[in-house]
């Protein structure tokens, strides 16, 4: 979608293309495709789903403080597994949903994702 802007300053017109890619929720970061090397978290968040299987976010951060001594905010965190998602690495899903409105069919999950080794989406 092509749209027109102004400059607020010169005041010429041109054209600006908004046709922005969209992706899924759940598909994992769009541009993890073209990360090329593995950052060390991302490597030590792998070591830690392969040794200990399914893991909901907050169990890997506190897992990684405990063994790599690594303090790393949520929304890094989040960042990272999002990239790894995108890239096929690592797969999550809902583990309880909740339903609101039965008549609408209106539903929400209401636990939070748990994270593992290998394909899927997380929705």
């Amino acid at each position: 979608m092509w749209i027109e802007v102004k400059c607020p300053n010169c005041g010429k017109t041109f054209s600006i293309n908004l046709d922005i890619p969209s992706q899924p929720k759940g598909v994992g970061a769009h541009y993890a495709r073209k990360i090329k090397k593995l950052s060390p978290l991302h490597r030590q968040i792998l070591e830690i789903l392969k040794k200990y299987g399914e893991l909901p976010k907050w169990r890997i951060g506190r897992i990684l403080y405990r063994e790599y001594g690594r303090r790393v905010s949520g929304n890094s965190l989040s960042g990272r597994l999002s990239e790894l998602l995108g890239m096929g690495l690592v797969s999550c899903r809902r583990t309880e949903v909740r339903i609101y409105d039965k008549s609408r069919q209106e539903y929400r999950f209401v636990k939070k994702p748990v994270w593992s080794i290998r394909g899927g989406k997380c929705g």
